[in-house]
């Protein structure tokens, strides 16, 4: 594995600044909706509505006060097209096509910009064993004009996000983070202004609130503000440096028909100087753009293209005498049409890592009989993890764990039926945790329980029966018996759930972490499950140790 790392980072480096080109017309496939757990809001694909140097310019003269931006939102590393097997937005993606996309689109259109809304990185292998080195490559090779940070860009520590950026020249904005105590502090800046064609077009970056959503070891050093405090005023300091419009890359996430201040929509409804807001971290497809009053009573667009590279934005804006823009938007899928017209020099500087790291990726560790799935209160793949940590404690550090809980937002992806890969362990547990064992007074296990109540559920493994009514504990037992205050338990999780103080185990009187990605001890777990029967088959159900009333 290690090998590996270091043979393909040399070979990306290499070519990180290789450019490549693709001609011939643009592909404006009209739009079908995408599919998957965040479904289209809205109607059809398009929508018209009123409401530093950078930027492609094509064959065609630039328009006065017109010009396209296309946008990406929470890619996540997915570099290859998504599986013909998936249950949604099958063969849908990869970054051969965006690029077959987006170059076709520059040499049809005057003016062009390319933006991204955050998460680009964390989400497949390509990120785990290679830390950013591709998908920095892809933006380079793309040539996004702009971008903004997401939660996950914190995955691999301030460090990693330091590499991240110093290997990509895509310029940063982020203006309700404070990075001025970190390594980074010189390469983000709070705003910018663009030129695309004949208009500036500011740009600010929104972050959501990374507490108890980062762990904080990772984000050292990071202030945040209300981005309704601060926004507002960045925009209006663009306007007066001469930017015709202000578009806001927001990852602060989009909810349907909210007020609320932290989602785009109630953001929009206590700002003035925002005209446009491209949207991300809730993975929403919005198929048509929702226009949301601002306090000027102007309708400013929110836009987002769900997740993956199913979909690429496109927007055409036009800003008219008295400097009103209007906005002509859709989604344009990212599909099979396009290997027609791949970037030959690119492709294979993709196919140049993507060969070996495969082969490493797709050793079968056993067979699945039928999909393990996940979810809540209880779910066949969050027992298998909880399970799993009991088994890596006594693995790793020889105790014998009462409890052990997984938290179900770091199960990221389930197991389908057939060949079980270490490419899908890596799907399910993509992040960097370790395992963690903690000694805890049962006074503290029972607040322990009362937060996975309060949550709906959550992986726990199997010495463990909980009742849940109306979001309390109606009763629990360990082991068969209930929790004595005064004795100590033994509980196993992950570090992430330990350092964002998840479920009350800040009290632990004692901790260890294994040096050892979760997602490796995983791969041996699964070795073991498949190596106790014939057949080499992993399954995992559920039992009713959660049951909610």
């Amino acid at each position: 594995m290690r090998r590996i790392a270091y043979t393909l980072f040399a070979i990306v480096v290499c070519l990180l600044f290789v450019a490549g080109a693709c001609g011939g017309k643009i592909y404006t496939e009209p739009t079908d909706p995408p599919q998957g757990e965040n479904p289209p809001q809205g109607g059809g694909g398009e929508d018209d509505g009123g409401g530093s140097s950078g930027g492609s310019q094509g064959g065609v003269e630039a328009r006065d006060g017109e010009f396209v931006i296309l946008f990406t939102n929470d890619f996540h590393s997915q570099i290859e097209p998504l599986s013909k097997s998936e249950t949604y937005n099958a063969d849908r993606g990869g970054v051969k096509r965006i690029k077959a996309l987006v170059d076709s689109i520059r040499q049809a259109e005057p003016a062009v910009l390319l933006a991204d809304a955050g998460d680009f990185v964390q989400g497949t292998y390509y990120f785990s064993l290679l830390n950013g080195v591709v998908e920095m490559m892809v933006m380079n090779q793309l040539q996004y004009d702009i971008r903004t940070i997401g939660n996950h860009e914190f995955d691999k520590k301030m460090s990693g996000l330091r590499d991240m950026l110093s290997w990509s020249d895509v310029p940063v904005v982020s203006t309700n983070y404070d990075f001025s105590s970190t390594s980074i502090a010189n390469r983000v800046e709070p705003s910018m202004i663009l030129d695309a064609g004949k208009v500036k077009v500011g740009f600010i970056g929104l972050g959501v609130r990374l507490e108890s959503l980062v762990d904080p070891t990772a984000c050292e050093g990071v202030g945040w503000q209300n981005a309704v405090n601060v926004a507002d005023a960045e925009a209006a300091r663009l306007r007066e440096q001469g930017a015709d419009i202000v578009i806001a890359l927001s990852h602060l996430g989009y909810e349907k028909d909210s007020d609320l201040y932290y989602y785009d929509r109630g953001f929009v409804m206590r700002t003035r100087n925002i005209d446009m807001i491209i949207g991300g971290h809730s993975h929403t497809f919005l198929n048509q753009a929702d226009y949301v009053t601002n306090l000027d009573g102007e309708r400013v667009p929110i836009v987002q293209t769900g997740s993956k590279g199913v979909c690429l934005g496109y927007a055409k804006i036009k800003i008219d005498e008295a400097g009103k823009p209007s906005f002509t938007y859709k989604l344009l899928p990212v599909k099979s049409y396009l290997d027609a017209k791949l970037d030959a020099e690119f492709s294979a500087m993709v196919d140049a890592f993507t060969v070996d790291v495969e082969e490493e990726m797709q050793q079968v560790l056993g067979y699945c009989p039928r999909a393990i799935r996940k979810g809540l209160p209880e779910s066949p793949l969050g027992n298998l993890s909880a399970d799993g940590l009991v088994w890596l404690a006594e693995e790793c550090f020889g105790v014998e764990a009462d409890v052990a809980i997984y938290n179900s937002g770091g199960i990221r992806a389930e197991i389908s039926q057939g060949d079980l890969t270490v490419a899908d362990i890596y799907a399910v547990y993509p992040f960097d945790n370790k395992l963690s064992v903690l000694t805890l007074k049962g006074s503290d296990l029972i607040t322990f329980f009362d937060g996975v109540a309060k949550a709906g559920g959550a992986p726990i493994n199997k010495g463990v029966r909980l009742v849940i009514s109306g979001g309390k504990v109606k009763s629990v037992t360990v082991g068969g018996k209930t929790i004595d205050k005064n004795k100590t338990y033994t509980v196993a999780t992950i570090d992430y759930v330990v350092n964002t103080k998840d479920y009350g185990l800040a009290n632990a009187t004692s901790r260890r972490d294994y040096d050892e990605m979760i997602r490796d001890g995983f791969v041996r777990y699964v070795r073991h499950l498949a190596s106790q029967n014939s057949r080499g088959e992993v399954t995992a159900e559920k039992d009713g140790r959660i049951v909610i009333e």
